[in-house]
C-alpha cells in the first residue's frame, strides 16, 4: 500500500504530522513533486477559471500522483477548532477531486469541530481504513503530534535567533501553500536571500500567541484562522525587519482583504504586494522585487546616516 500526498494547500500545514503518523504506521507515502510548469498546466486544464490558482496548482499535484500509488490522502478539513475556520476552496478539496477525478481511489477523514469529529478521531478514522487498529493508530497520531509541534518550536527558535543578527531583513506575509511552493513563493524567497536580505516568514509563530496579538491590536477575532495567525506574526516582526512582502495568488477572497488592510494600516515600512497567477510573469516580479530591494536598501542606509 502506497500513499499518495499531493504537495499542495493543507500540505503545508500538515507536512509534519501527516508525514510522521504514515511513518509510524508504517505505510510508505509519496509526496508529489515540487510544483512545475507540467503541473500547473495540468492543474489549469483541469480547474475552472474562478479557481484560486493555488487550489488549482492543487488539482495539477492530484493530476501527477494518479498513477504513482494506491490511494490519494485528501481529507476534507473545515476548521482546526470552534471558530478557527479554513478557506471554503480548502474544505472543499476532497469533493472537488472526487468530481475531477472519478477514477481515483481516495484516502478520506472529516475534520469539523462544529459536528464535533476531531482532528484525532479523523486519524482513527484513517488507521482504519488501512487496517490498523485503534490503538496503533491513536499512538502514531500522539507521536506525530508530538513531533509536528517540536519541530514547528525549532523552526521559530531559528527565526528568532536570526531576528536578533544585523542585516537586512524582510518579512513574509503569505499562506505557507504560497511561501513554500516551487512555483510561487520560492523564487520570492531565493530572490532575497541571494542578494543578502533575510527573509523572515509571518507564519512562523506560535499559533495561540498570534491569535492573542491579533485580537489585541485589532479588538476583534479573525474570522479566518491562517489570516488571524499571519496577521499575529506581522504584528510581532514588523518592528524588526526593513520591509514586508505580501504574497497572494489570484482571485483569493481572505488576502484581497486583509492585504488591503495591511496596506492602509502600516505606513512605517515599505511593502510590496505580488499577486500571482498562472501566466508566466517571473520577468514582471523580478523587476518589482529589485526596485524593492533598492527601496529598502536605501532607507535602512538613510536610517543610519539620519
Amino acid at each position: 500500500m502506497k500513499i499518495g500526498i499531493p504537495r499542495a494547500l493543507q500540505y503545508y500545514f500538515y507536512e509534519d504530522l501527516w508525514l510522521n503518523f504514515f511513518q509510524n504506521l508504517g505505510v510508505e507515502t509519496i509526496v508529489s513533486p515540487p510544483t512545475n510548469k507540467e503541473i500547473v498546466k495540468m492543474g489549469v486544464a483541469h480547474s475552472i477559471d474562478e479557481a484560486c490558482f493555488s487550489s488549482k496548482i492543487f488539482i495539477g499535484h492530484v493530476g501527477a500522483l494518479l498513477d504513482q500509488c494506491d490511494m490519494i490522502f485528501v481529507p476534507r478539513i473545515e476548521n482546526a477548532a470552534i471558530r478557527e475556520e479554513y478557506c471554503t476552496r480548502i474544505f472543499g478539496l476532497y469533493d472537488l477531486v472526487r468530481n475531477t477525478f472519478p477514477e481515483a481511489k481516495l484516502l478520506h477523514a472529516d475534520v469539523n469541530y462544529l459536528y464535533r469529529k476531531r482532528e484525532s478521531a479523523a486519524f482513527l478514522q484513517i488507521g482504519a481504513a488501512l487496517g490498523k487498529s485503534e490503538e496503533e493508530s491513536k499512538a502514531a497520531y500522539q507521536s506525530a503530534l508530538l513531533t509536528a509541534e517540536r519541530l514547528k518550536e525549532t523552526k521559530i527558535a531559528r527565526q528568532d535567533a536570526l531576528l536578533a543578527g544585523d542585516g537586512p531583513k524582510v518579512l513574509i506575509f503569505s499562506h505557507a501553500y504560497n511561501t513554500y511552493d516551487a512555483y510561487i513563493g520560492t523564487a520570492i524567497t531565493d530572490f532575497f536571500a541571494e542578494h543578502g536580505i533575510q527573509v523572515i516568514y509571518a507564519d512562523l509563530i506560535d499559533g495561540k500567541e498570534a491569535k492573542a496579538i491579533t485580537q489585541e491590536a485589532y479588538g476583534k477575532r479573525v474570522y479566518w484562522k491562517v489570516s488571524a495567525e499571519l496577521i499575529g506574526g506581522i504584528e510581532k516582526y514588523r518592528d524588526r525587519v526593513d520591509g514586508i512582502v505580501l504574497v497572494s495568488t489570484f482571485p483569493c477572497g481572505p488576502d484581497s482583504i486583509f492585504n488591503e488592510l495591511l496596506l492602509r494600516l502600516i505606513k512605517d515600512k515599505p511593502i510590496l504586494s505580488l499577486v500571482i497567477d498562472e501566466q508566466d510573469a517571473g520577468a514582471g516580479i523580478q523587476t518589482r522585487l529589485e526596485s524593492f530591494m533598492d527601496i529598502i536598501l536605501a532607507k535602512r542606509e538613510g536610517n543610519k546616516h539620519g
